[in-house]
């Protein structure tokens, strides 16, 4: 089942799934922009919940390492990838802007992140693994097309996803552990 034949070798993706990018965002944003309201994040259009719209990827780059290094993890999602690691070799597949990856292999060493491989590409659907949790629909289908178990894991921007769908990533590693020991059909490693 995985590469070293003791462990299920899972892919998780990073922003949106272990790091709250969107609020570590929001907190530099209101340290900058006290007086700006910022409405609910419910897409991945940054620009139409941010005061200055289309200025907010400007925004970005200008504070990229607060905000990125600054970023707190979603409730859970370290220990959860922790407490299954006896079963699951977890890995790290995150598309990262170009600059992006500096301040991001510093949060996952700071967070004390468990995993021994770590991929910065787009084409996620090309990394070997059983299964992969992802917040990104787009994503999500490419990996799907290749035959493979894609789980998406419940945020407002990913609504449209019509396949397996959890809130939590411990919810992720109990759905797989349960689709591979019921062996299911969407259950291979390419």
């Amino acid at each position: 089942m995985s590469q070293n034949n003791e462990k299920i070798r899972v892919l998780l993706d990073l922003d949106g799934v272990i790091r709250d990018f969107v609020s570590g965002l929001i907190s530099v944003y209101r340290r900058v922009y006290p007086d700006h309201a910022v409405n609910f994040v419910g897409s991945r259009n940054l620009e139409d919940f941010f005061p200055i719209g289309m200025d907010i990827y400007r925004f970005i780059d200008d504070h990229l390492d607060d905000i990125l290094i600054g970023a707190p993890e979603y409730e859970g999602a370290i220990a959860a990838i922790h407490n299954w690691n006896k079963y699951f070799e977890p890995v790290i597949v995150t598309a990262q802007p170009r600059g992006w990856k500096y301040p991001t292999f510093i949060w996952l060493g700071q967070h004390k992140v468990p995993t021994n491989e770590i991929h910065v590409r787009f084409d996620k659907h090309n990394v070997a693994g059983v299964a992969i949790l992802e917040d990104f629909v787009d994503n999500l289908e490419a990996f799907r097309a290749t035959g493979r178990l894609a789980v998406c894991i419940d945020r407002p921007w990913n609504q449209s996803w019509d396949g397996p769908r959890v809130r939590t990533v411990d919810e992720f590693f109990e759905y797989v552990w349960n689709a591979v020991n019921a062996k299911t059909e969407n259950i291979k490693e390419v």
